[in-house]
């Protein structure tokens, strides 16, 4: 009598890596304590979560569109942002920044493949306030249409704005309703756009672990707190 052969093991889950593209730029000056707090509260409500995922965190402004703070971090030994680390400046490359960090991570995921390691889950948050004024290198019309291209490559893009034309702005990029959420630019709304943040983070990670089917295009699905009044 033969031993049954075993059945294979399930594919572990894909490694969730969040690039989080966070708006440096003066006018964000404001909040800039508020989203000091909500970031590091998302952070370390993420790291609870679970270890299976990595944090890539790039600031942009006029003097730099792609100013590396961390670089594919594991998610328990991500540090603070503080005041030291976050100080808002210069006007707002929105496009560039976005274009930049997109061919970033195309790279990244190459290279990946490359060695044989598997790709990952890909994250794309952007926070900023909005009022787009200093891009160069990137227009709307590539931006909007690499956007759409990683959708269909499985990326879930996400965008948080303090911008009254927040929809717009984010629907004119390719980012999908559901994915996006206006907040006031106050330590009320943005604490409640963080807070409604790491919510969603939490839902496609659990969703994601327990092989569900997740669509990126529903991030918010569990709630838009700022949008809530």
């Amino acid at each position: 009598m033969t031993d049954p052969t075993p059945n294979p093991a399930a594919p572990a889950p894909k490694v969730t890596h969040m690039y989080i593209l966070v708006d440096r730029s003066g006018s964000m000056e404001s909040i800039a304590s508020d989203v000091i707090g909500g970031f590091n509260q998302t952070v370390a409500e993420q790291a609870q979560n679970g270890p299976d995922a990595k944090l890539t965190v790039i600031q942009f402004d006029s003097q730099d569109p792609a100013n590396v703070m961390y670089a594919g971090i594991p998610i328990a030994e991500m540090t603070k942002l503080d005041r030291t680390s976050y100080q808002p400046r210069g006007g707002t490359p929105l496009l560039d920044a976005t274009g930049l960090l997109i061919g970033r991570i195309r790279v990244e995921q190459a290279a990946r493949v490359a060695t044989g390691l598997q790709t990952e889950d890909v994250m794309f948050v952007t926070i900023t306030d909005g009022q787009e004024n200093e891009s160069r290198e990137y227009n709307l019309a590539r931006v909007t249409q690499l956007i759409e291209q990683c959708k269909a490559e499985g990326w879930t893009f996400v965008y948080l704005s303090a911008a009254i034309t927040a929809y717009a702005d984010a629907a004119a990029m390719g980012y999908d309703h559901g994915s996006t959420q206006q907040f006031q630019a106050n330590t009320d709304g943005s604490g409640k756009a963080f807070a409604s943040m790491s919510r969603g983070m939490s839902n496609m990670r659990d969703k994601k672990r327990a092989m569900e089917s997740y669509d990126s295009a529903l991030f918010f699905e569990t709630g838009k707190d700022a949008e809530d009044e």
